[in-house]
């Protein structure tokens, strides 16, 4: 072999093994730089997946810190602070300023004491209806309701919240303020008491007399200057939830270290002292009611409001006929006798009468009916609305509930059965006012019904029963 082929293949080899060594360094060097991206990405993971549990656990605690002084509280929206974004609300003028409001001296016996009796706050929130207590402070009592029977009352302000001491104050008509004179005397306050959630008190002495509070949570501390505090009675019904709404809204006073007032004005329209002793002259006239027999004329549209025609010292079921089967409710007229008196006058009226049950949702657990004009949640109503009788409602199954719009006071005659566990969903809102229950056998009934639910392309409320659920008559029982 020619010698220079041979030192050509020798210096070829030598190239071609320099060559490889080099490509394998080049692709250790390659790989190498690879792995150390591949550490540093790996880091850069690590980094960024504990920054992301320290988020989540950050938000977790400030989500916790916020529940919890919500709960401290006491409710479940939290109260705007005045600053920047929430300006301290002004208050309307009292209604009698310059001292125009006063008396000479205490009332003399003005209630029976053998008649129990109910404070019936009218205010432009809502109705807080107070059962009296004349056993615990009969003088305050007597001259509470006096005075508010005299309108001493009419036209003030809840002129005080306190979120710390968890109240809410008024009462002044002379300054809508706690530095009102009084009515003019003071009487004798009643034993203390331990203060407890939904009590109604009374200052009976001192330069607040005449000033009432609203306890809306237990642990009651008063940070104003209030003296002789005496328990008149206590809320009935859910008029605790419109206390603890106007609570709410508290906004903190910015010139003062505590104390504030609601956000917006709540006015106290007027307190009417109702008796259950319907036997006293002028206590109901019955002049303007159907006849309880049911034997008067079929009305669907009229005036204006029904007259109160049912006794609240007796029991009324509302017995629905339906093809379905019978619905029995006891309707609730010691709590919600506006609400309750309205549908029963309805029912005198056979408003409902021929009507459908025209929607059913299981996602909440309703069916809903009272629309005789149309038979739809469209229906016209009887041409009036009531007032809204509390709010702050839990809802179960078995309860009969006024519907109503998103409007406060917007419910006219419109109702729905709350058959099953998903009308907690509506816990939420708490604002469509229960005034009633039905039996076991007639929450049967009722649950046949929502179960025979179909979706309804046409109904704007998902559907209702098939076959269709006819309520032939509602009548109302009366009994002792």
């Amino acid at each position: 072999m020619d010698s220079s082929v041979v030192v050509l293949r020798v210096f070829g080899a030598a190239k071609f093994q320099a060559m490889a060594t080099s490509k394998r360094q080049r692709q250790r060097d390659r790989r190498q730089v690879a792995q150390q991206r591949a550490n540093v990405a790996a880091v850069r993971g690590r980094i960024r997946s504990r920054g992301a549990r320290i988020a989540l656990i950050t938000a977790a605690v400030v989500v916790a810190v916020v529940i919890l002084w919500l709960w401290a509280r006491g409710g479940d929206e939290s109260a705007p602070v005045a600053g920047e974004d929430v300006v301290f609300p002004e208050l309307p003028p009292p209604p009698a300023p310059g001292g125009g409001r006063t008396f000479e001296s205490a009332p003399d016996q003005f209630l029976d004491p053998e008649t129990r009796y109910s404070a019936v706050f009218d205010t432009s929130l809502g109705v807080i209806r107070v059962r009296l207590d004349q056993g615990q402070s009969p003088e305050a009592v007597n001259a509470f309701a006096f005075l508010a029977d005299d309108g001493y009352y009419d036209g003030t302000a809840i002129f005080y919240t306190d979120d710390v001491g968890g109240y809410i104050q008024g009462g002044s008509p002379h300054t809508n303020s706690a530095d009102d004179p009084g009515p003019g005397f003071s009487v004798a306050p009643g034993e203390s008491a331990e203060y407890q959630a939904g009590q109604l008190l009374w200052s009976a002495e001192g330069n607040s007399t005449g000033q009432f509070l609203f306890v809306a949570r237990d642990g009651f501390q008063p940070s104003q200057a209030v003296s002789g505090l005496t328990v008149l009675g206590e809320t009935e019904d859910n008029s605790l939830g419109l206390i603890r709404t106007i609570l709410n809204s508290h906004v903190d006073n910015p010139d003062t270290a505590f104390g504030g007032r609601p956000a917006e004005s709540v006015i106290v329209d007027s307190i009417d002292i109702q008796s259950s002793d319907l036997t006293l002259e002028g206590s109901i006239d019955l002049s303007g009611c159907p006849p309880a027999d049911g034997s008067g004329p079929t009305v669907l549209d009229f005036d204006g409001p029904q007259p109160m025609c049912l006794d609240v010292s007796k029991q009324y079921t509302a017995v629905f006929d339906t093809t379905a089967g019978e619905i029995r409710i006891d309707l609730d007229v010691a709590n919600t006798p506006i609400t309750a008196n309205n549908f029963a006058v309805l029912a005198r009226y056979h408003y409902y009468d021929n009507t459908l049950l025209f929607r059913t949702d299981p996602g909440i657990g309703i069916i809903q009916g009272g629309a005789p004009h149309n038979n739809s949640p469209s229906d016209p109503g009887p041409g009036y609305t009531i007032p809204d009788e509390g709010s702050g409602f839990a809802y179960e199954p078995g309860q009969i509930v006024m519907a109503r719009t998103a409007a406060p006071n917007s419910a006219s005659a419109q109702f729905f059965f709350a058959v099953d566990e998903n009308t907690a969903l509506l816990n939420n809102q708490g604002t469509y006012v229960v005034f009633g229950q039905m039996d076991d056998e007639s929450l049967s009934v009722a649950e046949a019904i929502l179960a025979s639910h179909v979706d309804q392309p046409g109904n704007p409320l998902g559907g209702g029963p098939d076959p269709q659920v006819i309520v032939n008559s509602v009548i109302i029982e009366e009994s002792e």
